[in-house]
């Protein structure tokens, strides 16, 4: 059997294969329960802060890549809306206050390709600083400060993602925003986060 998967989370089965899709996958002999294991996936999220003409980074103090500098981020909860994910992500890295403004840019990881088994997407936000002072009192961070592009080239270790972010952040056409929360879909169901071009920036 291919991957931890040996039973049924849902009836305790030993687990086969069946064809789905087009693919072969982990799945439940029995019928009438129908798990099937379509892969591991996680969405990561990021932010890009900038004041002043600097772009908010920090250090990582923790593996794997300690000691490299990056815009502040990680994973998403199950349970939580990818706006707040990102506010927290930034307050709890760096202790910088910032609400989302639009989407820069997203990169998509296939099946361990960044170091662990799942498959990734990882959306990276450009934030509008609101308050608080660069902090490195979070467990996982080393470092922590505004800096223009020009002193990251000095600055050993910053992540090239990271980089390209900002520069995109940085040089977005202020009339032409990146893919902004937008309403005007009408309702959509409870959970649901709409983005979209020429957006309004109110959360759907």
């Amino acid at each position: 059997m291919p991957g931890p998967w040996r039973y049924c989370p849902n009836c305790s089965m030993p687990l086969t294969t069946k064809m789905d899709g087009g693919r072969d996958r982990i799945a439940c002999p029995d019928e009438s329960c129908g798990f099937i294991h379509f892969g591991n996936f996680s969405i990561g999220c990021a932010g890009v802060v900038i004041r002043d003409g600097k772009a908010l980074i920090v250090q990582r103090g923790i593996e794997p890549f300690r000691g490299s500098w990056q815009i502040p981020g990680g994973y998403a909860e199950a349970d939580e809306p990818i706006l707040e994910a990102v506010e927290r992500e930034v307050r709890e890295e760096s202790g910088v206050i910032a609400k989302v403004r639009d989407v820069v840019g997203f990169r998509h990881s296939v099946g361990g390709s960044i170091g662990g088994p799942a498959t990734n997407i990882y959306l990276v936000f450009r934030l509008d600083y609101v308050s608080g002072e660069p902090s490195d009192e979070d467990s996982e961070v080393m470092g922590a400060g505004f800096f223009s592009l020009e002193e990251m080239e000095e600055i050993p270790g910053v992540q090239g993602l990271s980089k390209w972010a900002i520069a995109k952040a940085m040089t977005a056409d202020e009339g032409i925003p990146g893919l902004t929360p937008d309403t005007l879909a009408g309702p959509v169901r409870p959970g649901f986060s709409i983005f979209g071009v020429g957006g309004f920036t109110e959360q759907a």
